[in-house]
C-alpha cells in the first residue's frame, strides 16, 4: 500500500483533522491501495519545517501534498520546493508552470452584535470609518460588565498581529507593505506606520484584549464574548441569527480597502508518489468538493461564483461582502514571504509584551517598524 502524507493547516481549529478525514473519505474509497496520513500544523511550523527540509532533505519527514497560503506560492516555487503540476500531467491547460491550485478563500469584513448596538445607541453607519469603530469601542468599554463582552475580538489565532491584519489599514491610507518591485519594505514610511498604528492601538487601548480574566483567549463574537470582530468567513451555523450584523472593513483614510486571502494545495517536488499526490489534489479541488469543504469552514470556493454561492444561505450578509469584493486586495507574492511575515510578527510580539507590562508607548512602534523593516530588507536582498 502506498502512503500519501498530507500536511494541512488548521482551517477548523481542533476539528480540522476529523473534517479532513470526512472530506477524504471518497478519495480513500476509490483508491483502496493508498493510505493518506494527515498532519495539521500552523503556518509558522510549516514554513520552518520547509526551510529545514531545504537544508536536510534526506533527514526530515516530507509531505507529498501540502496546503499553503496562496501568497506563498511564488516563494516556495522560487526555492524549488514545489512540483510543476504540468510536468505530471501535460493535459493541464496553459503554457506557464502551475505550482499550486486554489482551494478556498476568505475576505475580511467587520461583524457586530445588533443587540448591543441597540442597547447602547450605537449606529451601524458609524462603522464605515475607523474613527467610528474607535468610538464604538470606547462606548462598549465604558459600558463594561453589563454588556458581558469585550469591545472587539482579536481575529488572529496566535493572538498577535500579522501583515494580513494590518494591510487594509495601510491600503486605505494609500500606503503599502512593499515597493512595487518588491525589493524593499515601506513599513517605515509615515503613512504605513500610521496604518499599523491604527490597528495596533485597538490592542494598546485595551479594546481588543489578548486574554480574558482567566488568562485564556477571551473568545469571539460568535461565542457571545465580543461585540465586534473582523473575520473573512461566514458565521458558524450555531451563531447565525438576525442579531449579527456585518459591514465592510472600516476605512482609515480616503479609500475603502480590505484583504482577500486564500489557501492552495501543492505537491512537494521530488515526491515518490507525485502522481498519486496529484490525484488527491485533483479530488480535493474538484469544484463540488472544494465548495463543500469551503462551506464546512465558513469560507468561499475560489471560483467566479464562489462568493455568491457561499452567501446563498446568508442573504442578509450579502451586501457587505459584495461591496467589499469591489475593493479587496491580496497580499503580494513576494519572495520568502513566510520569512518576512515571521519578522513582522516577532516585532509585533515584542510590542505586545510591552502592552501586557503596561510599558507601551507609541514611539516604540516607530522603533520596531524601523528595525523590522531593516531586517526584512536584508532578507529580501539575500534573494534578489
Amino acid at each position: 500500500m502506498k502512503e500519501l502524507r498530507f500536511w494541512a493547516l488548521p482551517d477548523a481549529g481542533f476539528g480540522t483533522f476529523s473534517l479532513l478525514r470526512e472530506h477524504l473519505a471518497l478519495f480513500c474509497r476509490d483508491h483502496p491501495d493508498i493510505r493518506v496520513s494527515i498532519s495539521v500544523g500552523t503556518t509558522t511550523a510549516l514554513w520552518d519545517h520547509l526551510f529545514r527540509f531545504l537544508k536536510r532533505p534526506k533527514e526530515l519527514p516530507r509531505p507529498d501534498i501540502l496546503q499553503i497560503p496562496s501568497h506563498w506560492t511564488a516563494s516556495l516555487a522560487h526555492l524549488g520546493l514545489l512540483q510543476d503540476l504540468r510536468e505530471l500531467d501535460g493535459r493541464l491547460p496553459g503554457p506557464e508552470p502551475l505550482f499550486a491550485v486554489p482551494w478556498w478563500m476568505e475576505m475580511r469584513v467587520l461583524y457586530y452584535r445588533k443587540d448591543l448596538f441597540r442597547k447602547l445607541g450605537l449606529r451601524e453607519e458609524a462603522l464605515s470609518a475607523w474613527d467610528g469603530l474607535r468610538e464604538a469601542c470606547r462606548t462598549l468599554a465604558e459600558a463594561g460588565g453589563p454588556c458581558g463582552s469585550v469591545p472587539i475580538a482579536n481575529p488572529n489565532p496566535r493572538r498577535g498581529i500579522s501583515l494580513t491584519d494590518v494591510a487594509p489599514c495601510l491600503w486605505s491610507r494609500g500606503a503599502d507593505l512593499f515597493a512595487k518591485d518588491h525589493t524593499r519594505t515601506l513599513l517605515q514610511r509615515p503613512d504605513a506606520r500610521a496604518g499599523v498604528a491604527d490597528y495596533f492601538d485597538l490592542i494598546a487601548s485595551g479594546w481588543m484584549p489578548l486574554s480574558g480574566t482567566n488568562g485564556l483567549a477571551p473568545g469571539d463574537l460568535f461565542e457571545g464574548a465580543a461585540a465586534m470582530q473582523f473575520s473573512g468567513r461566514l458565521p458558524p451555523k450555531r451563531a447565525a441569527s438576525g442579531e449579527i450584523g456585518v459591514v465592510p472593513f472600516p476605512s482609515t483614510g480616503t479609500e475603502p480597502a480590505t484583504v482577500a486571502s486564500g489557501q492552495s494545495l501543492a505537491v512537494l517536488r521530488g515526491s515518490d508518489v507525485a502522481q498519486e499526490a496529484l490525484g488527491l489534489l485533483r479530488s480535493l479541488t474538484e469544484p463540488a468538493r472544494a465548495s463543500a469543504y469551503a462551506a464546512a469552514i465558513g469560507a468561499f470556493a475560489p471560483t467566479e461564483d464562489g462568493l455568491a454561492q457561499g452567501l446563498e444561505a446568508f442573504p442578509e450578509l450579502s451586501p457587505a461582502f459584495e461591496r467589499s469584493q469591489g475593493f479587496a486586495r491580496t497580499l503580494p507574492m513576494v519572495r520568502v514571504m513566510g520569512t518576512l511575515e515571521r519578522v513582522f510578527e516577532r516585532s509585533m510580539d515584542r510590542l505586545l509584551r510591552e502592552v501586557s507590562r503596561g510599558a507601551y508607548a507609541p514611539d516604540l512602534l516607530h522603533q520596531e517598524l524601523v528595525h523590522s523593516g531593516a531586517e526584512m530588507d536584508y532578507v529580501l536582498g539575500l534573494y534578489l
